[in-house]
């Protein structure tokens, strides 16, 4: 593995776009991989103790981390044992830390050998409980990587550093707006990282969370093991689902006690590419059936230009009250209102009460 730095220098500036925009990580990381020398990149994190999992890899890895999977070294890498290391110094090179003997003869490094993998350089790019590792695949027939390229792979480590902190907290305000329109719509919202687990909630979902809906160690938990199980279950198809999933996923209801059940339906954001930057990478929307419809009587004169005599009783039309008795409750003659009514449904292209609420449960502003 040699560091070409002119290369590497180049590679590095990309990172900053990529921040913006994060269809640019992989290419930018294919470039870093090209210019360390190295066969390709991954980037691995804990799955669970002792187990890891491949979030983000250049195309030449493809076969060596499906056969990784295969073959189940998630949960027996070798390399585990440079984390303490790697934890206390940022970058470690497996050359120095593994002795010869290992390398020949541990079955751990006999399985890379098969993909043509040799020693490795792993940096410690994690962020808070959120421990992401950095990893420089050498091919087997290149020579080691030297101690006089450390810089280099400290430089590396560094960029990709302040990029996870930028790129999270520029996710984190574009999810605080987010969670601020839903609760203006009357929608309650929680968002999830790639883990499933929960990052932020809006008050609307906050006052629906009871002993029907609870969140226990960032974990949402139904009224039952079956709907909570249905939850997880919705969740995890919508993280790996690539692209918006809105269209795809069912919805789902939680029961409730004495009310009708809360309606979740699931939506990721971006790409999984995207996701080890992200603060967030799917949300559940919550609706409330129970809650009554609430339009602002503002918008709808400005989405159909109604009056506001015919905005008044188009909101009551919606609701599922007939002329006669929006003439006789409102004191307004009967004929008035009929008038009124043929004037809101062609301004708003419905002809009967049911296609105006329809219409009218559409809008949540």
């Amino acid at each position: 593995m040699r560091v070409n730095a002119e290369l590497l220098s180049q590679a590095l500036d990309q990172v900053q776009a990529a921040i913006f925009e994060p269809s640019l990580w992989l290419p930018t990381i294919e470039a870093i991989s090209r210019a360390s020398g190295a066969l390709g990149i991954n980037i691995m994190e804990p799955s669970g103790r002792g187990t890891f999992g491949a979030v983000l890899r250049t195309e030449k890895l493809d076969m060596l981390l499906e056969g990784y999977v295969r073959d189940d070294w998630a949960s027996r890498d070798f390399r585990a044992n440079l984390l303490q290391p790697l934890q206390r110094s940022g970058v470690v090179l497996e050359a120095q830390a593994v002795s010869k003997e290992q390398f020949e003869h541990h079955e751990y490094y006999q399985f890379m050998r098969k993909y043509g993998v040799g020693d490795c350089v792993l940096m410690d790019i994690s962020r808070g409980k959120d421990a992401l590792y950095f990893v420089l695949q050498n091919r087997l027939a290149d020579d080691s990587p030297q101690a006089a390229d450390i810089p280099h792979f400290h430089a590396i480590r560094t960029r990709l550093l302040t990029a996870v902190q930028l790129a999270q907290q520029i996710d984190a305000s574009k999810i605080t707006g987010m969670a601020a329109a839903f609760q203006t719509s009357n929608i309650g919202c929680i968002f999830f990282d790639r883990k499933g687990l929960v990052t932020l909630t809006n008050p609307k979902a906050d006052a629906l969370l009871s002993e029907d809906l609870r969140i226990s160690r960032g974990e949402v938990r139904a009224g039952s093991a079956h709907e909570t199980a249905r939850f997880q279950r919705e969740l995890k198809i919508a993280l790996q689902t690539p692209g918006p999933t809105a269209d795809t996923l069912s919805a789902i209801r939680l029961s409730r006690i004495g009310r009708r059940p809360l309606i979740v339906r699931f939506e990721r954001f971006g790409t999984q590419l995207a996701d080890v930057f992200s603060h967030s990478s799917a949300v559940a929307l919550i609706e409330d059936p129970d809650d009554e419809m609430r339009q602002n009587p503002e918008t709808l004169m400005a989405l159909f230009d109604l009056t506001p005599a015919e905005t008044r009783i188009s909101l009551l039309v919606a609701s599922g009250m007939s002329a006669v008795d929006i003439a006789s409750q409102h004191g307004i003659g009967h004929e008035t209102v009929r008038s009124h009514i043929r004037s809101i449904f062609q301004k708003t292209g419905t002809g009967r009460q049911s296609e105006l609420s329809a219409l009218f449960g559409k809008i949540r502003l």
